[in-house]
């Protein structure tokens, strides 16, 4: 029995509507089962609903309705990775994010290391560059805080840019979030000691200021910095 014929039995003849526990109650074999719902044909119309013919009208037009929802969530938002470095809350694009690690040794590299370049970094067997986020940005000394029972680990980032991968320390990392862009402002004129063209734009998250870090240009400045 072909798809359209076992859909137009359904439509002919529902019996639990007609001798079922919807209908009259005069199935013999309600005694036995109890309800419709054990019944063989009970079960077998509802899986006839899910082989019946879609219409290409209704295919087309679900795919366009879940396509354009998607398209229009990327367009209008980005997922970011939030971090801390000393006092200054910063954030970086997901898609550009590798990994977070616990924090590894850093092997200095003689003549090349420097306030922004600390050396090299052991991350899954590779080497990479290890740089300081901190010193880079100039960012002020933290501030003492009064300490509380929340723990908070420092950890290592690990961001690859087109096959250019860094490493760098963060004091904090408050975990993963989808800024809408319409919530994005101009960064002020000075923000904190960082170069503000570093940052392209700022937000606020759970009453924090939030710098949203450029990836061209982070990695522009880090690959000039280190004379590359």
């Amino acid at each position: 029995m072909n798809q359209r014929s076992r859909g137009s039995n359904v439509e002919l003849f529902r019996c639990w509507k007609q001798i079922g526990i919807f209908g009259d109650f005069s199935c013999p074999k309600l005694a036995e089962i109890v309800h419709c719902r054990n019944c063989n044909e009970y079960n077998r119309a509802g899986r006839s609903l899910f082989d019946r013919e879609i219409s290409d009208e209704f295919l087309k037009e679900w795919t366009e309705n879940l396509t354009g929802i998607k398209e229009s969530e990327a367009l209008d938002s980005i997922s970011v990775i939030v971090f801390r470095i000393k006092n200054e809350w910063l954030a970086y694009k997901a898609l550009y994010l590798q990994e977070t690690t616990n924090i590894r040794s850093v092997h200095r590299v003689p003549l090349r290391t420097n306030n922004a370049f600390k050396g090299v970094v052991n991350i899954n067997g590779e080497l990479l560059l290890c740089v300081s986020m901190a010193d880079f940005l100039e960012f002020a000394p933290e501030e003492d805080k009064e300490k509380t029972d929340l723990m908070i680990y420092k950890r290592m980032v690990v961001i690859n840019k087109m096959g250019e991968r860094y490493v760098f320390p963060v004091d904090e990392i408050l975990g993963i979030y989808r800024i809408a862009l319409c919530d994005l402002k101009e960064p002020p004129i000075t923000l904190s000691k960082s170069p503000t063209t570093l940052i392209e734009g700022v937000f606020n998250l759970n009453e924090k200021k939030v710098g949203l870090l450029g990836e061209d240009k982070l990695i522009h400045a880090l690959k000039r910095s280190l004379g590359s």
